[in-house]
């Protein structure tokens, strides 16, 4: 077991040294931590037949970010050069640094068991929906020309439309734009985009308008932009344990996994358009997937390894869009051992896990969980360490016989990444079993 041990945490050692620093990326950040949550939800195994589950959790600031973007948005001094300094003075508290958002619902029930392929197999139903939000707000040197250049969620073709309308619109020689237009009627009007096109737009990023003004046109001005990344999916299907002998054990799942997501960089200048909220998002796409884990266990100790999340099928998929998430699997490796004495209990664990996005050197995580339990196991005390690259996780578990309530708190042991700072997040789970 020891060896075991000193093999994995050689693994983690090396993937340590392994990462490299990168540009920030919101889509591979949030893709990172939603794939720590759900490691972090792994160590609480169901292991129950019939079960409803809530867990949330959330960055000390982010519904003040929420409310202050939205309130940034309503500015209006008459002047929207004036406008981009005053949103700078309310966002400016928020600068590089993430802000979260996370829940999720799930239930479950169990199927008639049997045996196959000298395997003893037990079938669940079980469907899991979830909501991901990411918001990091900084400063940045803003124009209209960067603007139309982030706008990366509509047709390259309409980008560069909308490019040429806007050298129009400030060329003098040809129909000018006037300080406080809505660029988007300008290049409606002047035949630039079709009015289809500019619904589309407004749609896809939440605006009523895009304000023109001369002084940011084609020069860049000091102002705040805030990127936004928000997720949601949900599993529904057949969720499959299964053991093989003494020592052989793992998973096999078959479902449907439906996702849809928005990201978007919301500049001043889009926020004072009304972009600063979360979108409805038309860029849907549900696929047939599968995990399997396969483990070994003996004696006190267990090592599993498996894929999560592997497309088999593409079910339906939107023509309004791409998933910025995409469907890359995930690649994950843990072990972990138990140790009792009387009613403590000690279980110690180490892994990593990888997808498109970021590598191992980002992943890999070391914990325990230090528990005291009673009646068979019906009641229990259990207290949570762990530490990843960027936190160390402390969490509470009290446990009775038909439910558990939990409380975690992740805090930063590294000031930033990629030039972010780290986040603090709270969060919390009931689950009731039976």
């Amino acid at each position: 077991m020891r060896q075991l041990f000193r093999r994995l945490s050689l693994c983690l050692a090396l993937a340590s040294v392994t990462s490299t620093v990168a540009a920030y990326d919101i889509v591979e950040r949030a893709t990172l931590v939603d794939d720590r949550f759900k490691t972090l939800e792994m160590t609480r195994p169901i292991g129950h037949d019939f079960y409803f589950n809530v867990a949330g959790y959330i960055s000390p600031e982010t519904l003040d970010l929420k409310d202050d973007a939205d309130k940034a948005g309503k500015v209006d001094t008459g002047d929207t050069a004036t406008d981009i300094t005053e949103i700078n003075k309310i966002l400016e508290k928020y600068y590089d640094k993430e802000q979260i958002v996370r829940a999720n619902v799930g239930f479950g029930f169990p199927l008639p068991s049997f045996s196959a392929f000298d395997a003893a197999i037990k079938p669940n139903f079980r469907v899991d929906a979830g909501l991901f939000a990411m918001l990091t707000p900084e400063q940045d040197k803003i124009s209209l020309a960067k603007l139309i250049n982030n706008l990366d969620q509509i047709d390259p073709a309409l980008q560069s439309q909308l490019s040429s309308c806007l050298a129009d619109a400030s060329d003098g020689s040809n129909p000018q734009a006037s300080n406080g237009d809505d660029l988007i009627v300008f290049c409606v009007d002047n035949g630039y985009a079709t009015q289809a096109e500019a619904d589309l737009l407004k749609d896809t990023y939440g605006i009523d308008s895009i304000p023109y003004n001369s002084t940011y046109a084609n020069t860049s001005v000091d102002g705040a932009a805030v990127d936004i990344y928000a997720k949601a999916e949900i599993k529904a299907g057949f969720f499959n344990t299964y053991t093989h002998g003494d020592h052989f054990f793992g998973d096999f799942n078959l479902y449907a996994l439906g996702r849809i997501d928005i990201k978007k960089r919301a500049d001043a200048i889009l926020l004072l358009g009304g972009g600063g909220g979360f979108d409805y998002a038309e860029n849907g796409l549900v696929n047939i997937v599968t995990d399997y884990m396969f483990g070994y266990k003996n004696s006190n100790y267990k090592v599993k390894a498996g894929i999560e999340e592997m497309k088999i099928a593409e079910m339906s998929k939107s023509d309004k869009g791409t998933l910025n998430f995409g469907d890359s699997a995930l690649f994950r490796v843990h072990g972990q051992a138990d140790y009792r004495l009387s009613f403590f209990k000690l279980s110690p664990y180490a892994g990593f896990h990888t997808r498109s996005g970021y590598g191992l050197g980002d992943s890999y995580y070391l914990g325990a969980d230090w528990g005291m339990y009673a009646w068979e196991d019906r009641l229990g005390l259990n207290l949570k360490t762990q530490m990843d690259k960027e936190h160390i996780t402390l969490g509470f578990r009290a446990k009775i016989w038909f439910m558990h309530a939990d409380l975690t708190g992740k805090f930063p042991i590294t000031a930033e990444m990629d030039g972010i700072k780290v986040s603090t997040y709270y969060g919390g789970n009931i689950r009731f079993f039976f």
